[in-house]
């Protein structure tokens, strides 16, 4: 049961980083600065959760091998720790939900604008005179 709870500490203090990062990411999407920097905090947090994944199935492993379940409610230690740790894990969802949505806000906005940008731009074109070009029609009639 050691070993379990060794693995539990482990994701707890992974966990925390996680945490650190994402409240990171989120002040960077917010306050729309060093955003150059979001690529290396996305590589970190994938980074962070490849091993988190590994450490998971650390914990399946054992707890069949112990013959325990979550929430391990015979062992009070480890249940208060599996709770401290799903607990964590929703607010970090919820965090990382948000800043999903802040990236989502900030792509709407900027296609706002591009499309703003085309609109300006295309519909008028004028030639070398000065003149608003205008559209050509064919003049091609069909023979029957």
């Amino acid at each position: 049961m050691l070993e379990l709870n060794n693995i539990l500490n482990k994701i707890t203090e992974m966990l925390q980083t996680l945490s650190e990062i994402l409240q990171t990411e989120q002040k960077i999407l917010i306050e729309n600065s060093l955003t150059n920097q979001l690529s290396e905090i996305i590589n970190k947090k994938s980074q962070l959760l490849i091993q988190l994944k590994l450490l998971d199935e650390n914990r399946i492993k054992l707890s069949k091998q112990f013959n325990v379940q979550p929430p391990y409610k015979d062992n009070p230690t480890i249940a208060a720790h599996w709770l401290s740790i799903t607990d964590t894990t929703k607010l970090l969802s919820k965090i990382n939900r948000d800043n999903g949505l802040i990236i989502q806000n900030r792509m709407n906005i900027t296609q706002q604008s591009i499309n703003y940008l085309k609109g300006i731009n295309s519909p008028t074109v004028y030639t070398n005179n000065g003149y608003q070009k205008t559209d050509v029609i064919s003049s091609k009639r069909a023979k029957v």
